[in-house]
């Protein structure tokens, strides 16, 4: 029996991030911490899940072990070898896709992506159309920044695509080109905004005022589809033109959907903003 992925609003998994954020896990760097038993059934869970009889949970073994399990399986030939139609349509098609991604192709399954992520092919490797990305990190030598690139790997591109263009993305998972570079990055594990609480233009008490003229003015109907409005929305965004955060001659009212959708989603979004160099 299989449950639904239960979906959280954006603000309960900012709330549930930031909870989480610098807790060390429990059981990270600890070994011989689970019973025999336990592992047994995390096994019989992993075998069930992949239907692989020989499927174990991944535990320290001793080097007795390792040798054990090396002479068991020494000379035994992959199953799949010499084998032909294992896979189905499906699972041919994404490895095939895999092996010849194309920036072409990026751009005609994922536009939104591309309008945020520069990409090119490596110039040494002609003819091999190896895409390469920027490094999210501004002081690293590949990012766009200081005019470098470097090569992602499937996975690198396949999250960050999916960040960008699923619904449920939450415009994450950037081009990192080395643990190193990701660990110092000010963007990574940033689940709140660090300008937050700084000194504003306003207060709050003068934008609540403001957002109540709003929705009084357009008769609390979302200006885009016509059903109620709960949110307001800035023609001029905040961070980059401060100036005109309480003109409503630039701002309408909006449902939560359509304020992403047709709002936030696209010249407005954090990754579009995170490009924009102000001068």
């Amino acid at each position: 029996m299989t449950k639904d992925k239960k979906e959280f609003s954006k603000e309960h998994r900012a709330n549930l991030s930031k909870a989480l954020k610098g807790r060390v896990p429990w059981n990270k760097g600890k070994t011989g911490i689970y019973s025999e038993e336990s592992l047994n059934k995390m096994s019989e869970a992993a075998q069930k899940k992949t239907g692989n009889k020989n499927a174990f949970y991944n535990k320290h073994h001793s080097d007795e072990t390792k040798e054990k399990l090396s002479n068991s399986l020494k000379g035994r030939e992959p199953w799949n070898k010499g084998k032909t139609g294992v896979y189905s349509r499906k699972t041919r098609r994404s490895i095939k896709d895999g092996a010849s991604l194309t920036i072409l192709k990026v751009e005609e399954r994922s536009p939104f992506f591309s309008k945020i992520e520069e990409m090119r092919y490596n110039p040494d490797k002609s003819g091999e159309k190896e895409i390469q990305v920027h490094c999210k990190n501004h002081l690293c030598s590949n990012s766009k920044e200081q005019g470098g690139w470097f090569t992602p790997t499937l996975s690198q591109l396949t999250e960050r695509r999916r960040a960008l263009e699923k619904d449920y993305g939450n415009d994450g998972s950037y081009f990192y080109c080395s643990d190193e570079c990701k660990g110092n990055c000010p963007l990574y594990r940033l689940y709140s905004d660090p300008y937050k609480n700084t000194d504003k233009l306003y207060t709050d008490e003068e934008y609540q005022t403001f957002r109540n003229h709003v929705l009084e003015r357009d008769n609390f109907e979302c200006q885009f589809c016509g059903e109620k409005a709960t949110e307001v929305h800035h023609e001029r965004p905040q961070k980059l033109e401060p100036f005109f955060s309480l003109d409503p001659d630039f701002a309408w009212s909006c449902c939560e959907k359509c304020h992403y959708e047709k709002g936030h989603k696209d010249e407005c979004s954090t990754g579009k903003l995170a490009h924009t160099v102000c001068v």
